[in-house]
């Protein structure tokens, strides 16, 4: 351009814009492409959001929100490490709670137990990693 010659911008149709980005998606190569077609790999880019934003305009969509479908009570799970199952064994026993935790860590309390101090007791056991 340092003769003074004039260099005319190239027009692209909507069709053009769309063969250069399949072209470029397809082979996976953007810069090879845009070098194929004398343009910058910006360029492709910057048509290919330009060619998402008309083919999927934004609208809401519509959203119906339920109760959850969860129990009211909760269902006992049973240590399977335990040798007694019986009902009138566990009724004996005291309330007891077992978190396993990453790397096989465990964390049981037995008895009345804050459920506050033992879920920091839990993070903070798992931040040690």
């Amino acid at each position: 351009m340092d003769d003074g010659t004039y260099v005319r911008r190239r027009r692209w149709s909507a069709e053009e814009k769309r063969t250069v980005v399949a072209e470029a998606l397809s082979s996976g190569n953007v810069i090879a492409t845009a070098k194929r077609h004398s343009i910058q790999a910006q360029q492709i880019y910057r048509w290919r959001e330009r060619l998402d934003e008309r083919q999927s305009p934004t609208a809401f969509l519509p959203v119906s929100i339920a109760p959850d479908s969860v129990p009211h009570s909760p269902t006992p799970v049973l240590d399977q490490g335990s040798r007694d199952h019986s009902p009138a064994s566990m009724l004996d026993r005291p309330p007891r709670v077992k978190i396993v935790l990453s790397a096989g860590r465990r964390v049981i309390a037995e008895g009345g137990v804050d459920i506050d101090v033992l879920l920091r007791l839990a993070r903070g056991l798992e931040a040690l990693r």
